[in-house]
């Protein structure tokens, strides 16, 4: 797998060329991968050994455009940032987003949603703003040097039920020492720290953690500096103590080579909002913000009042197999920053979390019209917008063939199951086909790719068959390999039922 940093473009393979960089020992010299009956993604050339015309592509959200969370309320009175969780939790959307006064106080709140568009912000009573006992504030419950986190459901089989939903937050309480604590609750609105003492040491921004069930530990997602910003990762069996970090994503030297140095002094990574996709086994997220640090004389001129840290920043986009080794498979924006002077203009941060729906997956992130450091906390009012972009469901990488057609085949596979499906894209025009090969790379009596029937169409699970027969139970747990032929076409996973 490729290291920190690495970059692949979306480069048409020559007949039986690797993909650069693949590691043959990762598929061929290890033996068959076991696929199982899980679902498989094509967020890295892992499960592609050979092939020709095909790329792998990066494919962006379409961001909706909607304003969903705007601040109306006095402890918003400077605005919504960008430190946000969401999750579908039972009938409806649940969001805990973060919210600043005038005062500078910070705030984590609370909202709900049907439809994912129209977010109601109830009436808890749980924590006061000033005389106001009506607010969704949920945390801390008093004023306090408090920046939001993430909020997670807890999947650890020991976690009691009375803590079965985490926040991590960076916090000073008052006579306790600074750093990142963990707070639990039996419903997600009544929270109570867990322990006297910070789990972490202090780490400003929104610090992801959830329980990686692929290794039965924890996880921690934290920022470091060596010498800017960068993403440290921890893992650790007990959720209070974090122990130590190391850095697994980072800038690099490509990164800083293409920067117009009459705009910027430098870049580096903000967060993380790392993911754990739920729909994959070991398929891990990033969608880091890349901040590009404007000169301090440009900032000046811009009428910034912290000249020194100001800049713009977007969303990028990476992927994993254990969630330390990442790859960053395309360095263009996956979300960009909106057009000059509207209310996406200036900043956007990735929430954690996203929401799934039969055909897309909903991804939330905050925006701003300002720039990192261009804006007065007294001063300005109602600022931030959380908003949200679609994407197709699995639909974050794909194998793309060209219109002129071409092909690839796996590595060995070992699956359990009777079928094979597909989710899959074709134009009007395209076709896809699927063979299977043995350990001979010959194609299997009856599986071949002129057997098989032609796939023309959009699907999220298309049942794969040949000569109108689709059993293959008879292959189960038998070394294959799969022959795709595509034309056309947007191939984004597969899975054998």
């Amino acid at each position: 797998m490729r290291q920190v940093g690495a970059s692949i473009a979306s480069v048409p393979l020559a007949s039986d060329e690797r993909l650069s960089g693949f590691d043959q020992t990762s598929s061929r010299n290890m033996g068959p991968i076991q696929v199982k009956s899980e679902r498989q993604l094509f967020v890295d050339d892992f499960l592609i050994a050979e092939g020709r015309g095909i790329h792998l592509v990066v494919n962006r959200p379409q961001p909706t455009g909607e304003r969903c969370v705007i601040a109306d309320k006095p402890w918003e009175g400077f605005g919504i940032s960008g430190y946000d969780s969401v999750m579908n939790d039972g009938r409806v959307l649940r969001l805990w987003y973060d919210a600043v006064a005038n005062d500078g106080s910070r705030w984590c709140c609370y909202a709900i949603s049907e439809d994912g568009v129209n977010w109601e912000k109830p009436n808890l009573g749980i924590v006061p703003f000033n005389r106001c006992k009506d607010t969704n504030i949920v945390f801390p419950p008093e004023p306090m040097t408090h920046e939001p986190n993430c909020v997670f459901k807890d999947t650890n089989p020991a976690c009691p039920a009375a803590e079965r939903y985490k926040m991590v937050a960076s916090l000073h309480p008052p006579g306790k020492k600074a750093g990142t604590y963990v707070a639990a609750s039996p419903d997600g609105l009544h929270w109570k720290l867990m322990g006297d003492s910070p789990a972490f040491r202090p780490s400003d921004t929104n610090n992801i953690c959830f329980f990686d069930n692929r290794i039965d530990r924890y996880v921690g997602y934290v920022r470091m500096w060596d010498p800017m910003r960068k993403v440290g990762r921890c893992e650790f069996d007990e959720i209070t103590n974090w122990g130590k970090e190391s850095v697994v994503f980072s800038y690099d030297d490509e990164d800083e080579r293409g920067l117009d140095s009459q705009l910027f002094s430098g870049m580096d990574f903000y967060n993380s909002a790392a993911l754990k996709y739920p729909r994959a086994e070991g398929v891990y997220l990033f969608f880091p913000s890349a901040y590009y640090h404007y000169q301090e004389a440009l900032a000046r001129r811009m009428g910034s009042p912290d000249p020194k840290n100001d800049g713009v920043l977007d969303i990028q986009f990476a992927t994993s197999r254990d969630g330390k080794t990442w790859n960053r498979l395309d360095r263009r924006p996956f979300i960009r920053i909106g057009l000059a002077g509207g209310f996406a203009s200036g900043c956007a941060y990735m929430t954690s979390g996203c929401i799934f729906r039969p055909e897309e997956i909903w991804l939330y992130y905050g925006v701003w019209d300002h720039t990192h450091g261009n804006y007065n906390l007294a001063r300005d009012k109602f600022i931030g917008t959380l908003t949200r972009a679609r994407i197709h469901i699995d639909g974050f990488v794909s194998v793309d063939a060209e219109c002129t057609g071409g092909e690839f085949t796996t590595p060995l596979l070992l699956f359990s199951g009777h079928q094979l499906t597909l989710n899959v894209d074709t134009s009007a025009g395209g076709h896809a086909r699927v063979e299977l090969q043995n350990e001979s790379a010959l194609p299997i009596a009856g599986f071949s790719a002129e057997d098989c029937d032609s796939i023309n169409g959009k699907f999220m699970q298309k049942l794969v068959s040949w000569r109108g027969k689709n059993d293959l139970g008879a292959l189960a747990n038998k070394p294959v390999r799969l022959r795709f032929v595509m034309r056309d076409t947007k191939l984004y996973a597969f899975k054998f039922e």
